[in-house]
């Protein structure tokens, strides 16, 4: 019985009496249905792991079919050959009949299955559900009977008694829940003793392997049953183990050389070539064995194929699959040892078609399974594995027969000893090998073409599917190599042609090289035009002639440096035929390094040079037109350096570039580029924040600022007046270049837009061509500086201005040169100093006051204020209250500056706005132009200092940067000690020195440099009245006023009446020109309550009419509330609503303000006189002393 077909043999038994009955057919069938026994947990002791048996089928058998035969086979079968569990089924109602028959008869079953070695037995008590009692009575006989049975024959007290209570719930599994468990544990308990035993009979033949008589048939059988054992009781993993065992003895044995017990290597039968590889059935394996006649290769392929068996069950197909293609690739080898014994490529025939036989076995295998995305995949990558093996045979028959060259990518499979002369061979081969589709195909190159491209195709969809791209391309590249062979030149250069950009991004570059040279041989055979498709199949070709370490792969020619010589020499040709500019990025064959960081002024002409290395991997010259190298720097800038040249050598090529833009700073390096033709090579240097992490810095140059070169500077214009259109100052200086044309545009991230049209020069220059995009200088002579005022829309929501600047010049010298410069201002857009304005109304004059204060950290130098009026004539006269000697006021972030003027006018005039002029600097302004000054006095001493009068600037200004120490001298004497220059003994310390000492001289501020000047207009004030109040003392209460000039003769005592009069005069000379017919207003005065000083008798509160001109006077009394030099109270003055009159729902109040005349004045009150007696308490005597 094979192992497949095995199955747990169950006996069961009755009287006969009850075996004919319907009711045991239905407790028979009843029992049927519970099976397959499932979740049976064995635990073995020479295992460690319990097992778990998902599903186990059961045969039930009655026992008297069965028979102990003594004469028993000694071949050793499978323990599942013999049952594992006997069961004996009986009714028995009371315990008197279960004495007079049932006792008996169960004695005589169980004296009959207890004998049988490693088998188990049953009992099974089945109540009927007729019987006419009562349920207590019932219940009572039931344990009677039962725990009779027990008591008779559970002898080893091993409950082997089960009771089953039929009832019409009889298919319900609780109803069988204690059978089925009792039948599971007899059947694992039967099943491990049987096992038990075997393994004990195997470990003993094992032990005795090198004692004389021992056969390995022999034992491979006895073990074999252990297998077939476990895979009944489907213990596949357990089952598989044994074979690997049996394997690894035959390997032990295959290396002692003792193959007596075997044939010979190999008996080939007619059919062995093409018969399926995994089939038991088609030879009597166990027969060959059992006789020691079985070859080795039979009994290889009978060991491989129990072991399949069992992965199939395991679900496990790719491991079918990988072990076949290990199995047909070792066998063959051994196989070659003797294949002048065997029929003509019966080896091929036989790998060709086990291969294809094992995965039709496996698709059969995995029908029924359901595999998970990645098993599918493991699964299908194996079976093209297998696939490609049996391709192989075909690329060995195809040469073998001359349908295919030998040469690769066929060659790749020949074995190592293959003979040419196969001719002979062949035919007979035809005749011999039994598949004929192979027999056909020797004999029919289309046939074979035919079936060479659907294995092929077979398992290239194979290797897609698993996603193993690179396998299925190199099948593609052996299509497209037998295409070249078959002469279809068109679908191969297709072919040859798209496989690399699939090979390249896995590093593949041998094949990558392999597959673009036969692209090219093809292309030169099929004489196309070499034209874009061609450029592009060259270039990567060399791309992977580069990369590849090994460059054997060029099979066309022996010498590949004159072959690559060859393309790139035809590459120069066709790039100069394209039609148009054709980028190629990153190509591996060049690259370009900057070998100075530090980039050179040109010195006679405007630009910079670079120095550069370009390196050519190539073994032959490079034509080249153009190198070019470009910079990015602040705000996307961009700046090109290139260099024209016709060839690059092998290895490094050291290269000067020049760039025409003098745009000074540190750059990175952005990109580079070769140009050949209208090929352009092209390389990206910049670097991702993530590679800037990961520390791939990027390479800097420093451009150097060159002095003499065109050069443009934006600043504030010399007098900004507020109210006016806003404009910016653009200074352009020529250098060294007498400028042809010089194009300016203007440009603010901000928005703010520059009105170009508006453009106006100081000077007598040359007028510029405007239009609405920038403005343009014609013929500027070098050294030449030009200054244009560009108005602007306004600005004065932002503090500084943002202007990019682009200029493109060309000069007389180079006219085919246009360069571009393009530089970034930040020009100041508010104003330095802020400005506070305060009025004080004195009858017909009134006096402003102006405060200037910084809006930064700066200082500010003012040098004048002038407070003007439009035309003095209006009745407006204007006076500064400051000193006539003129001095410069520095105003700083902790003092203010402070400026008077006093303004007279008639009333009623209608007034214009006056303008407020401050002349002004900044101090550092003031500084960097006496710096420069006295540098400038140095060099005219020495001129050869010229060329270091921008270091000499540089280093003064930052030695007054680090130290702050001479700000207060400079600002009281002129005199600027720089502090901390370290003057060395050369010519510049030299001139540092002398600097120094021009610069300690005393100055005035307004005898140098430039002052900036700022307009802003003022608003002449208004108001209605002016109120003049006054509190004076009286000599007495019948006194007159008394006049400023007489003084009080009588004494002011605390507590004594004080006659004051309250005098109030107003104006309305200030009053607005629209109110000058309005005679009167009501007003109202309020006398301030001192109470800790005075205490005011009389109209303290009180209205009037208040008249242009006139004054209101009003009597009170005030008491001093005690001595000392006392301030008399203030009054307060306010004009009422005016009557009848609103606006906006509201009444209509003039304007009034109150200036109180006697302000600054104090009174002495004197204490009262009188005496006083004072009683001090001198203490008790002191006896003591």
């Amino acid at each position: 019985m094979s192992a497949q077909s095995q199955r747990v043999v169950i006996t069961y038994a009755a009287p006969l009496v009850f075996l004919s009955t319907d009711h045991w057919k239905q407790i028979h069938a009843s029992l049927t249905s519970q099976l397959p026994l499932r979740n049976l947990h064995w635990k073995s002791s020479s295992r460690p792991t319990i097992r778990t048996i998902q599903e186990l089928d059961i045969k039930l058998v009655p026992l008297e079919t069965l028979r102990e035969d003594q004469t028993a086979s000694q071949i050793p079968q499978s323990v599942l050959e013999k049952p594992l569990l006997n069961i004996y089924v009986f009714i028995c109602e009371d315990s008197e009949s279960y004495k007079a028959t049932a006792r008996k008869q169960i004695k005589d079953w169980h004296t009959s299955v207890s004998q049988r070695k490693n088998q188990e037995w049953l009992l099974v008590h089945v109540v009927r559900p007729d019987q006419s009692v009562a349920q207590g009575r019932l219940f009572q006989m039931k344990t009677s009977v039962l725990d009779k049975v027990k008591a008779d024959f559970n002898t080893d007290k091993k409950d082997r008694c089960v009771q089953l209570v039929w009832s019409a719930d009889k298919d319900n599994p609780t109803v069988w829940a204690d059978l089925i468990t009792k039948v599971k544990e007899g059947v694992l308990s039967a099943f491990d003793a049987a096992l038990t035993q075997r393994e004990e009979e195997v470990r003993r033949s094992e032990s005795q392997r090198q004692m004389p008589g021992w056969n390995f048939c022999t034992f491979f059988i006895l073990k074999e049953s252990l297998a077939s054992s476990l895979e009944g009781m489907n213990l596949h993993e357990d089952a598989l183990q044994q074979y690997y065992e049996l394997e690894a003895t035959f390997f032990q044995v295959l290396r002692e050389k003792n193959l007596s017990w075997f044939g010979p290597l190999i008996t080939p039968s007619s059919s062995d070539d093409s018969a399926p590889l995994l089939s038991v059935d088609k030879k009597p394996y166990r027969d060959l064995i059992l006789a020691n006649t079985i070859s080795v290769f039979d009994f290889r392929v009978y060991l491989l194929a129990r072991q399949s068996a069992l992965l199939s069950k395991l679900g496990d197909l790719e491991e079918v699959c990988q072990k076949t293609a290990s199995f047909l690739t070792t066998m063959a080898r051994t196989l070659r040892d003797v294949e002048a014994t065997l029929p003509p490529f019966f080896i091929e025939s036989w790998i060709y078609s086990s291969a294809l036989s094992v995965v039709d076995q496996c698709d059969e295998w995995a029908r029924p399974l359901e595999l998970d995305k990645t098993s599918l995949t493991f699964f299908n990558a194996a079976k093209g594995e297998l696939i490609e093996l049996a391709r192989h045979q075909l690329d060995i028959l195809g040469i073998a027969a001359g349908h295919l060259p030998r040469k690769p990518p066929f060659s790749l499979a020949l074995p190592a000893n293959y003979k040419d002369s196969k001719e002979p061979q062949v035919k007979e081969a035809s005749q011999t090998i039994s598949r004929a589709e192979l027999a056909s195909a020797l004999l029919d190159k289309e046939a074979f073409y035919e079936l060479y491209v659907s294995v092929t195709n077979r398992a290239i969809e194979l290797y897609a599917s698993a996603g193993r791209r690179k396998f299925a391309l190199k099948l593609h590249g052996s299509l497209a190599a037998l295409d070249v062979h078959r002469g279809r030149l068109s679908s191969a250069l297709q072919t040859y042609t798209s496989l690399p950009a699939h090979y390249s991004p896995h590093g593949w570059t041998s094949l990558e090289a392999f597959m673009l040279n036969r692209a090219l041989d093809i292309h030169a055979s099929a004489e196309k035009p070499k034209d874009r498709e061609w450029i592009h199949i060259l270039l990567h070709f060399l791309r992977a002639y580069v990369d590849d370490m090994g460059m054997d792969l060029l099979l066309s020619t022996e010498d590949s440096k004159a072959y690559v010589a060859q393309l790139v020499s035809a590459l120069k040709d066709s790039a100069h035929e394209l039609d148009t500019d054709t980028p190629y990025p990153d190509h591996p064959a060049l690259s370009i390094s900057i070998s100075d960081h530090d980039a050179k002024l040109a010195e006679t002409r405007d630009g910079s040079l670079l120095k550069v290395v370009v390196n050519n991997r190539l073994p032959c010259d490079i034509p080249a037109d153009e190198v070019e190298v470009q910079l990015a720097g602040r705000e996307n800038s961009r700046i090109s350096f290139t260099d024209k040249v016709s060839r690059l050598s092998p290895g490094r090529n050291e290269l000067t570039l020049f760039c025409p833009s003098s745009s000074a700073g540190t750059y990175t390096l952005f990109s580079s580029q070769i140009s050949v033709g209208r090929l352009h090579f092209q390389w990206k240097h910049t670097k991702t924040p993530k590679q800037i992490k990961a520390g791939s810095m990027p390479t800097l140059v420093h451009v150097p600022k060159d002095l003499k070169a065109l050069d443009v500077r934006l600043k504030q214009p010399p007098r900004i007046e507020l109210g006016t259109s806003s404009k910016i100052m653009v200074i352009l200086s020529t250098g060294r270049n007498d400028i042809a044309t010089a194009q300016i545009k203007l440009g603010a991230p901000s928005g703010i837009q520059f009105r170009y049209q508006e453009t106006e020069l100081s000077g007598e220059e040359v007028p510029p061509i405007k239009d609405d995009e920038s403005v343009t200088f014609l013929d500027l002579k070098h050294g030449q500086t030009v200054v244009a005022a560009v108005p602007h829309s306004d600005a004065s929501a932002y503090h500084f201005m943002r202007v990019n600047i682009t200029v493109e010049y060309v000069t007389t010298s180079e006219p085919d040169i246009t360069r571009i410069l393009r530089l970034s201002r930040v020009v100041a857009t508010s104003l330095p100093v802020a400005i506070n304005v305060e009025d004080f109304f004195r009858g017909t004059r009134l006096f402003t006051r102006f405060t200037l204060s910084t809006t930064s950290h700066q200082h500010v130098r003012v040098r004048s204020t002038h407070l003007l009026s439009p035309n003095e004539a209006d009745g407006v006269k204007v006076t500064s209250c400051m000193g006539q000697k003129s001095s410069v006021v520095t105003i700083t972030p902790a003092q203010p500056g402070r400026f008077l003027f006093q303004m007279d006018a008639s009333r009623g005039q209608v007034r214009d706005p006056l303008k407020l002029q401050i002349s002004y600097r900044m101090l550092r302004e003031e500084v960097e132009s006496l710096i420069e000054l006295a540098v400038g006095e140095v060099i005219s001493e020495t001129p050869s200092l010229e060329s270091l009068r921008q270091d000499m600037v540089d280093k003064l200004v930052q030695a007054l940067e680090t130290d702050a120490s001479w700000v207060e001298l400079y600002g009281v004497t002129g005199e600027l000690s720089v502090p901390g220059v370290t003057a060395g003994e050369d010519e510049m310390g030299a001139g540092l020195r002398r600097a120094t000492e021009i610069l300690n001289r005393r100055r005035s501020a307004t005898s140098f440099g430039e002052w900036r000047e700022i307009v802003i207009p003022v608003d002449v004030p208004q108001m209605h009245i002016l109120a003049a109040a006054r509190l004076q003392i009286l000599e007495n209460p019948f006194s007159l006023e008394k006049s400023q000039s007489q003084k009080r003769t009588r004494p002011l005592y605390a507590g004594q009446p004080i006659s004051a009069l309250l005098t109030v005069q107003t104006s309305f000379h200030w009053a607005p020109p629209e109110d000058k017919k309005v005679e009167s207003y009501m007003m109202r005065y309020d006398i301030e309550d001192l109470t800790q000083d005075w205490l005011v008798s009389g109209r303290k509160r009180g209205d009037f009419v208040a008249k242009d001109g006139e004054t209101f006077s009003v009597p009170v009394t005030l008491i001093a509330l005690h001595h000392g030099e006392l301030a008399l109270p203030k009054v307060g003055v306010t004009a009422l609503p005016l009557p009848g009159e609103h606006r906006m729902r509201s009444s209509v109040v003039p304007g009034c303000e109150t200036h109180q005349v006697h302000g600054a004045e104090k009174v002495l009150v004197l204490p009262r006189g009188g005496r006083s007696t004072f009683v001090v308490n001198m203490g008790a005597a002191n006896t003591n002393i």
